[in-house]
């Protein structure tokens, strides 16, 4: 952790100091007013009139009257849906009159773009605005999940419920082949690499600019797109002082899935090894008919392998004997008495001991607990503004070990220096502690995302405590699976990260139409990793293990920007003409280091210097640095505020590339406010329709750090560069050779899109609509192109391939009850969709048919032809998500069904004679007739990525009380429970399987609708591989579309009236709030949660959150 001077420290808090000391407070008063239309000069009723920073308010009556106590330095925030909402300072009035112009939130609100702010009134670009109510009353880990179905356009996909982590974000399908993309993040104008540890409290508003007229004043950096995300800001008026509290039960969401039971899971595992059996004698395979003769002994959850009936060994399954008689009399033993699978005529007595799937859940799951304080101070007067908030959080995640605790400051300052100078100032800091669950502590047996389906697929018969004794046994396997209970303290993995970010921004204006901006921010996260095993005995094999690895690993990053301009405002009668103009540099570094070592001399000294160097202390390491230089520059004209055309543009030179280091990237945008018109002021539409703007833009985007199917970077710090490399030593000395093609041709990535949408506002703005279609192509794909092995080199970095995205986008907003009176019933609700296709225009040329990449070959019955389908093809929809499977058509109930397929040939069999079929087994539907069963009888089952996504809201509010509801739903798409049909398949020796186990065909269950059973998947039947890659049958993937319940809140704010009575003026506002999150999916998909979209394995899954909070402001 980076140390700084005492004297620094002191000139930051000295500064900080100086902001806040700049308020101070007023005295009381009684202030009366009325609000009107200002077109009709009507009262207006309902009107909402508040104190800014406070929840003490008041609403309009019939005639457009309010009274209200304020103070002097209080600032009125006066709004009602459809009309501008309007911000009054408090100063020595008593009286008020309000003139409200028409408008509505979404189009008239001020949202945030590239370097500056713009009225939506105004806005030419497609820009969407996040509801920050969404931001209130949960608890957030990380501020991104707030954006999950917000916004049309922007794909937000949780699929792990560890605390902090980041859902995956996509904005318009991405712009690469694989439908990836991250977008730019950037908070009080610096670049951050995710919303990871800012604290959602502190956030003011966050805005998404989405097409590229908009993001090309990013030029290099946003071509996904740019998140805006603006905190907290001082505003004029008296110091005020809020503090929220959160407590929050993180509620277990188990796996509906239900196992067998530890006597089915005995018997029908023998009758999986006899069907085996019957398989390989049916294939003459008399190595495989021993081998599984053998595996009734073996050291398998419902194996009776002695060795392990020990009171320590890790299955309790046991044939029962003169020896162990004596366990007939322990309650935790069961009798099984079960036909011998290979001997018909003889019966096996066994002994185990049952372990129920609530148990072994109950092992690894846990309701968790979350705590979340946050206190923010916020003022104002002519001398400037201030906002200080300080947050602390602490997250129990649902599996035991996760966890989170994090601490965050945020400042805001303004200073106004005489009339012409403004000088603002932001910080902030965060630091987070976060440990994953105890199934990953342990890198060495990281289960990836099969976390739930491995540990409640576990035997049901294992021994987790030693017979007699109850002491904690290791359980079945040390490193993954093993007992909880005996591991939970064994492996430690810490994860701890720090950032600290700060901007300076300077402001002077030269005359009244021209002002010189500047500002300078910087930002540094440093990331350490610890972790350390202790001594523990292997379950496997009942030894100690005693390594004691050790590891250490930290990556460092800082970056720096410094930008300015010059900024000309000016109107001209009915013109109004804004000229920005400037520079930008930007610089980012990185360095990282890891070390490890083993055989520490005791579990208590978990360091790595503590480890025995002899063994060898392995070091990686790695330091990247870029560099940007950037002119940027945007023009905004506005006639009459009829016609608005936006000129956008940035021209960027990077040190990554050499040849072509520079590229420019221009933006153009128009509307035209047609409701603005004088004829249309005339005209009958007039009186439902209030708002109508088309507009059109277009621009261009670059990226030159995409990254490939792994997520790393394609093009390094030196990728442009001729690099060599010692290959080996020649005559005593070190020889260097070229250690790949260096393309020192390599261009930028470009992104161009054109974008159509039209704002409309109904009703008096009651109804508003916005709508976009947009067409991007992303030119000269930076891509490894795969070479022939005689160059002497596999691959090089090139630019080829170009794809596109179409889509459609669609924001509804509606006032559907407006109140009458104070505290009168209000409703409103918000509902958006979008919709986006993937196609790929030009690929590498390969010799292929339409270039074609991971293309497979179908039949298709309505040609009788075979046909390329899926992958990349050119011209052609991306089916990178595309499904293709075979159809099961059922099971061999007769032999005379037997022998009419008697010569069906199934090419995925592990048998030597694949025309083998056994009563019981899988019919497959022979699609080309051919007799045989291979990918052309595959069938298109659907994509694996959502083609309809959105959300929608409600709120509704009577009387103080409110009652708020977030949704989000994805439709159009598959998905896989591979929980389920791994356990059918049995892919591992010992893993337990659902209960339709039991409804499988065997000899002893002629009546079972289910494939035959097979001990470790030897018939294939379930057409999937002990890694789940083949693919499964087209009848077991089903639809994953689902609408999420993301937020249900009920809160109440007190009457202003009863705290001025109970507090004697001293509390502004109090909020009460009941909040549940992540609470359902209406869904028909039968697994835990269906947003993972393709196969779920059993991730981490989303707990149900119910959080009771209170909000006080002085």
């Amino acid at each position: 952790m980076p140390t700084y001077p005492k004297t620094t420290r002191r000139y930051v808090i000295l500064i900080i100091s100086l902001f806040i000391c700049l308020t101070g407070w007023a005295q009381p008063i009684s202030l009366t007013g009325t609000v009107r239309d200002k077109r009709t000069g009507e009262g207006l009723p309902g009107v909402n009139v508040t104190i800014k920073g406070a929840t003490r308010g008041t609403v309009s009556d019939s005639d457009g009257r309010f009274s209200l106590p304020a103070q002097q330095g209080d600032v009125l925030v006066v709004s009602q849906i459809g009309m501008a909402t309007q911000e009054i300072p408090v100063g020595n009035q008593t009286t008020l009159t309000i003139d409200l112009a028409e408008s509505a939130r979404s189009l008239d609100e001020v949202v945030v773009v590239g370097y500056g702010q713009q009225s939506r009134r105004t806005l030419t670009g497609s820009v969407a605005s996040i509801d920050n109510t969404v931001l209130k009353s949960v608890p957030r880990t990380n501020a991104a999940t707030a954006l999950q179905g917000t916004a049309p356009g922007l794909r937000v996909q949780q699929t792990s419920g560890q605390p902090g982590s980041t859902p995956t974000i996509v904005l318009r399908g991405g712009t690469d082949f694989s439908g990836s993309g991250t977008p730019l993040y950037v908070v009080d104008g610096v670049i951050v690499p995710s919303l990871y540890g800012i604290n959602a409290q502190d956030i003011e508003k966050m805005d998404v600019l989405k097409d590229a007229a908009s993001t090309a004043i990013y030029g290099a950096r946003a071509a996904n797109g740019v998140i805006l995300v603006t905190t907290k800001k001082g505003k004029k008026g008296r110091t005020s002082v809020t503090y929220t509290f959160k407590h929050a039960a993180n509620y277990i969401r188990r796996n509906p899935l239900q196992y067998m039971s530890a006597e089915d899971y005995i018997k029908w595992n023998r009758r999986g090894l006899a069907s085996r059996y019957a398989a390989a004698q049916a294939d003459n395979n008399t190595a495989e008919m021993n081998n599984t003769r053998n595996q009734l002994t073996g050291a398998w959850g419902w194996g009776l392998n002695s060795g392990w009936t020990a009171p320590d060994g890790k299955y309790s399954t046991q044939q029962l004997t003169n020896t162990n008689r004596s366990l007939l009399n322990d309650p935790q033993y069961h009798l099984l008495v079960d036909q011998n699978p290979f001997n018909p005529a003889q019966m096996d007595s066994i002994l185990y001991r049952s372990t129920t799937q609530r148990e072994l859940e109950d092992l690894i799951l846990q309701t968790g607990v979350l705590n979340e304080h946050y206190l923010n101070a916020s003022g104002g007067n002519d001398m400037g503004n201030f906002s200080l908030g300080v947050g602390s959080l602490s997250d129990q995640g649902i599996i035991i070990g996760s966890g989170l605790k994090r601490l965050n400051l945020n400042f805001n300052g303004g200073l106004n220096v005489g009339k012409n100078l403004t000088i603002g100032l932001n910080l902030a800091a965060y630091n987070a502690s976060s440990t994953p669950s105890y199934l990953t502590a342990d890198a060495s047996g990281s289960l990836s995302g099969g976390l739930v389906q491995r540990f409640t697929g576990i035997a049901p018969t294992v021994r987790l405590t030693r017979d007699g004794t109850g002491e904690q046994l290791p359980g079945v396997d040390g490193s993954t699976l093993g007992n909880p209970a005996y591991f939970s303290d064994k492996f430690i993995n810490n994860t701890n990260e720090q950032r600290y970010s700060g901007g300076l921004n300077v402001e002077y204006r030269l005359a009244p139409f021209l002002k010189v901006l500047g500002s300078a921010s910087g930002y540094y996260r440093y990331t350490t990793n610890d972790q350390f095993t202790k001594a523990y005995i292997n379950g496997t094999g009942g030894a100690l293990v005693s390594t004691r690895n050790a590891s250490f690993s930290n990556v460092r990053t800082s970056q720096y920007t410094y930008n300015g301009f010059l900024q000309y405002d000016k109107d001209f009668g009915l013109h109004t003409i804004s000229v920005l103009g400037g520079g930008e540099f930007y610089e980012y570094r990185q360095y990282s280091y890891g070390a490890s070592a083993n055989l520490a001399a005791t579990d208590f000294i978990p360091w790595l210097s503590a480890s025995t160097a002899a063994v060898g202390i392995p070091t990686s390491a790695f330091n990247s640095w870029q560099r940007l230089a950037s002119g940027i520059g945007r023009i905004n004209y506005n006639y009459a505020d009829k016609y608005l055309l936006t000129l956008n543009m940035r021209y960027d030179g990077t040190s990554k590339l050499t040849t072509n280091r520079y590229g420019f990237f221009p933006g153009v945008s128009a509307g035209w406010n047609m409701s603005n018109e004088t004829f249309f002021a005339n005209s009958p539409l007039k009186q439902f329709v209030s708002v109508l703007k088309p507009r059109i833009s277009w621009g261009v985007n670059g990226s030159i750090n995409p990254l490939d199917a792994s997520g790393n970077p394609i093009i390094g710090d030196y990728a442009t560069t001729p690099q060599y490399a010692n290959v080996g030593i020649y005559n005593g000395q070190p020889g260097f050779a070229a250690s790949g093609i260096t393309n020192t041709d390599l261009r930028w990535e470009r992104a161009s899109t054109l974008n159509i949408g039209l704002d409309l506002g109904l009703f008096n703005n009651r109804v508003t609509f916005i709508a976009d279609y947009f067409i991007r192509n992303v030119y000269d794909k930076i891509s490894t192109l795969n070479i022939p092995g005689w160059t002497g080199y596999n691959s090089y970095v090139t630019n080829l391939g170009q794809l596109q995205n179409r889509g459609i986008e669609l924001d509804i907003r509606t006032q559907i009850i407006r109140p009458k009176t104070e505290g009168g019933l209000s409703w409103s609700v918000n509902a958006n969709l979008y919709s986006v296709k993937n196609f790929a225009i030009k690929l590498p040329n390969n010799g292929l048919p339409l270039n074609r990449q991971s293309a497979s070959q179908v039949f298709d019955p309505t040609t009788n032809q075979l046909v390329w389908v899926g992958g990349l093809q050119e011209g052609k929809r991306i089916g990178l998500d595309q499904v293709y499977a075979p159809i099961y058509d059922g099971i061999y109930t007769t032999q005379a069904e037997l022998d009419s397929r008697a010569n069906f040939y199934n090419s995925y069999l592990p048998y030597t004679n694949k025309r083998i079929k056994l009563l019981g087994d899988a019919r497959w539907r022979d699609l080309d007739r051919n007799d045989s069963l291979d990918y052309r009888d595959f069938v298109y089952v659907g994509r694996t990525t959502p083609t309809v996504q959105g959300g929608f809201s409600s709120n509704l509010s009577w009387k103080g009380f409110t009652l708020f509801g977030q949704f989000d739903y994805s439709l159009g798409f598959v998905i896989l429970n591979q929980s389920y049909l791994r356990g059918l398949s049995q892919v591992q020796g010992s893993q337990n399987g659902p209960v339709d186990i039991t409804n499988t065909w065997s000899p002893d269950n002629p009546t079972g609708t289910l494939p035959r059973y097979y001990w470790a998947n030897y018939a294939r039947n379930y057409f999937t591989d002990a890694g789940g890659s083949t693919t499964a049958p087209a009848n077991f993937w089903q639809k994953g579309n689902y609408v999420a319940l993301r937020e249900l809140t009920l809160s109440y704010d007190t009457p202003a009236q009863l705290l001025e009575r109970l507090s004697r003026k001293r509390v502004q506002g109090l909020r009460v709030f009941l909040t549940g999150s992540n609470l359902v999916y209406f869904t028909k998909y039968n697994g835990t949660f269906p947003e993972v979209g393709g196969n779920d394995v059993g991730r981490f899954p989303l707990p149900r959150t119910v959080t009771l909070g209170a909000t006080i402001s002085l």
